[in-house]
């Protein structure tokens, strides 16, 4: 992939994929380990602010660096804390989010997520598998900044002659995605709608988010794709994330039984194809959601319980299959 300007600082990568448009991409270490992006064009935009004010921070610098003032607007690509919890360094900014957001979000609390970075080993095992995955982030200050602009209609943003078009593709990853697309470079943001190491937790969200991935394909038919984690990738990794999905419920219906707990469904699918992605046990956490609704049960985010599973089964992936270790900063290769 040819870009234009790489920068590295601190605790960001930036790309210039295309004239003045940039991805912000993280070292893809787990859970939270977000992407972002700054259009340096008009008056600028920023997608996405990560999940702490420093990373927030660092990218309002760049932006200022290039531009000589924060970005004029803020579009959130959905509620999750990972990518609107560094909302507040940009509360200057004209904060654009899915009308569904403010009401998602209060299932976060930052609160909570700071105890667990400063205590998590103290917890459960989820607590403790959370807090391993979130080291490096410092959640001290951050509250939640409401936004200015909410919609649910697809909508254009001109930034001097650049065409910006925020998509509503919710329900998908989440009751309130928008994806953000560039047509004339071609180039999508895409927040969690795409990237490897997706967990739903139902079979209809499954569905739905798979609508939303051939949404991609098939009408924007784009050449440069910022995923939510992970490195800079084109249209097939979208083709590969909905192939994940069309074989994680493929395999379910071929080996399902009434009498095998989610975990031992989960042992029988192969998912081999997929051994490359981060963390390939989240298999566990979509088993459960298509057994439960198979068996008419709710799926709760109870992470003691689904850590504890995915350590079972990351355990026989790797016997069984070899799992290579997950290099953090691959998202980062040029």
């Amino acid at each position: 992939m040819n870009y234009g300007r790489i920068i590295t600082k601190n605790l960001l990568k930036y790309y210039e994929v295309a004239p003045d448009v940039f991805a912000a991409i993280t070292p893809n270490r787990g859970l939270c380990w977000s992407n972002a992006g700054f259009i340096n064009k008009g008056k600028g935009l920023v997608y996405d602010t990560f999940f702490d004010l420093n990373h927030a921070a660092e990218l309002k610098a760049f932006c200022t660096d290039l531009q000589g003032h924060g970005p004029q607007y803020v579009v959130n690509s959905h509620y999750n804390c990972d990518h609107t919890w560094g909302n507040q360094v940009f509360s200057d900014s004209v904060i654009i989010m899915h009308k569904n957001a403010v009401q998602e979000r209060l299932s976060e609390d930052p609160k909570m997520w700071d105890r667990i970075i400063r205590e998590g080993h103290k917890g459960g095992v989820g607590e403790q598998w959370i807090q391993n995955q979130i080291k490096g982030f410092d959640l001290t200050g951050v509250k939640w900044q409401d936004p200015d602009i909410l919609i649910e209609a697809n909508t254009k943003i001109m930034l001097d002659d650049m065409e910006v078009d925020i998509i509503n593709v919710a329900p998908s990853h989440s009751e309130s995605d928008l994806l953000l697309w560039l047509p004339k470079e071609k180039v999508v943001y895409c927040g969690d709608v795409v990237f490897g190491g997706a967990i739903a937790y139902s079979a209809e969200g499954m569905k739905l988010w798979s609508k939303a991935l051939d949404f991609i394909v098939d009408e924007l038919k784009p050449e440069i794709v910022i995923p939510g984690h992970g490195g800079i990738c084109g249209i097939e990794f979208v083709k590969e994330c909905k192939d994940y999905f069309s074989t994680v419920m493929s395999e379910f219906e071929k080996h399902y039984e009434d009498d095998l707990s989610p975990l031992e469904i989960a042992k029988k699918c192969d998912i081999s194809e997929f051994l490359h992605w981060l963390q390939p046990y989240r298999l566990f956490i979509n088993i459960l959601a298509l057994t439960n609704d198979r068996r008419g049960l709710p799926t709760p985010a109870d992470w003691n319980y689904f850590a504890a599973e995915m350590s079972n089964l990351k355990a026989f992936q790797d016997q069984k299959y070899g799992v290579i270790p997950w290099d953090p900063m691959s998202s980062w290769a040029e």
